[in-house]
């Protein structure tokens, strides 16, 4: 079930999106990206998009932070620019991977080209950071699925600050970002009911906004460990029911940069609170879940949304579409080859981001990031798909 599916209702705040051509006929994840298992369990089937790659490797970890893969899949490109592989669980067993299945990518194309001789932290085949067609493919950043229903954490967090691992540009491009880049989890899917949505006009609701984080982190009421999750959320249901709400609207629930807000526990320097730099639409931010193992924060948000629910109230979700947590250029002494690659810069940047006419620029008239390039039906797709 995807993220969104979950919900009653979905609220799009206007300074939070921006209109798109949609298109006329919007297929539910008709390719299948992502990760999922085949009807038998026995398998994992990977599926990601590019339209621009010349190739692409899919990297299994057996942990999420620190290590190397422990295994190396080449995918093969198909119809509709979508690249496939295929994992066998008994053979991920047989490599160690003995509990949760964590991947990403590296990819390959025109401003990068496979040299047989590149190695992990290499230049071997680079080209340009940014070629005339606006492609910045660099097989040193592990890239995370876009369809990734879970990610394992953020790029910056307590354990690892300096975003520059994650850069292009001359003085950062050959660095591997593996060790400690984020990793999409597969999910074998749960059994959790989100209860019955409540049918009612939107006309006739009262909409309580609220940070979910915010709900409870300072309610004594709440037991300590569940102040600022979804779990601690779910129990303030009742309460709001008897207040007369109706629909309750959360701040952005995708997986945000945010993993690092308490690194300084004095100092709110830099914090993302509010969560409108998502890093993936798909996947619960995992900081404000309880149950922080893989599937944990899945279950718990959807455990939340079944508690209101219950007492009649729908859930609404702020949702950010016009940028993403992957930000636009660093600065205007080399905006033309350093930019952050956390996933969908890597995979197909002219699809996903509005670029200007020379292709060599992210376009931001917003002042938070690179435009989210609303007019591509793949990036129509992605928005569709995270909706339903």
């Amino acid at each position: 079930m995807r993220f969104k599916k979950m919900v009653a209702g979905i609220f799009l705040q206007a300074a939070a999106c921006c209109l798109m051509a949609t298109p006329s006929v919007a297929a539910i994840n008709a390719s299948h990206l992502g990760a999922a298992y085949d009807a038998s369990a026995a398998n994992i089937n990977f599926k990601v998009y590019s339209s621009r790659a010349t190739r692409i490797e899919l990297d299994i970890y057996a942990s999420p932070y620190g290590a190397q893969e422990v295994a190396r899949y080449v995918l093969i490109k198909g119809a509709n620019n979508v690249w496939a592989a295929g994992a066998a669980v008994s053979t991920l067993r047989g490599l160690g991977v003995t509990g949760p299945v964590y991947y990403g990518y590296r990819t390959w194309g025109p401003n990068w080209a496979y040299n047989a001789s590149w190695t992990k932290g290499s230049s071997a085949g680079f080209v340009s950071d940014v070629d005339a067609d606006g492609n910045r493919f660099n097989p040193n950043k592990l890239l995370a699925d876009p369809y990734a229903l879970e990610l394992s954490h953020d790029p910056a967090n307590a354990s690892w600050t300096d975003l520059t691992l994650y850069a292009s540009g001359a003085a950062y491009r050959n660095a591997d970002s593996a060790p400690q880049a984020p990793k999409g989890i597969v999910l074998a899917g749960d059994s959790q009911s989100i209860g019955v949505k409540p049918q009612r006009a939107q006309k006739d609701d009262i909409v309580y906004e609220v940070h979910v984080r915010g709900l409870t982190m300072t309610d004594t009421s709440i037991a300590s460990a569940y102040r600022g999750t979804y779990k601690g959320a779910a129990m303030k249901a009742g309460y709001l029911a008897s207040l007369g709400i109706t629909a309750v609207e959360f701040l952005p629930l995708q997986e945000t940069q945010n993993d690092s807000n308490d690194v300084i526990s004095d100092s709110d320097a830099g914090d993302n609170y509010w969560g409108y730099m998502t890093l993936n639409y798909f996947a619960p931010d995992r900081r404000y879940a309880y149950n922080k193992a893989a599937g944990g924060p899945t279950i718990e948000f959807k455990e939340m949304v079944k508690a209101f629910h219950d007492r009649g109230i729908k859930v609404y979700i702020d949702t950010v579409y016009n940028h993403t947590g992957e930000g636009g250029a660093w600065g205007n002494t080399d905006g033309l080859t350093v930019y952050n690659l956390y996933s969908w810069r890597g995979f197909d940047n002219p699809a996903y981001y509005e670029l200007t006419t020379d292709n060599q620029h992210a376009v931001d008239n917003t002042g938070v990031g690179g435009n989210y390039n609303t007019h591509n039906p793949i990036a129509q797709n992605l928005i569709v798909d995270s909706l339903a």
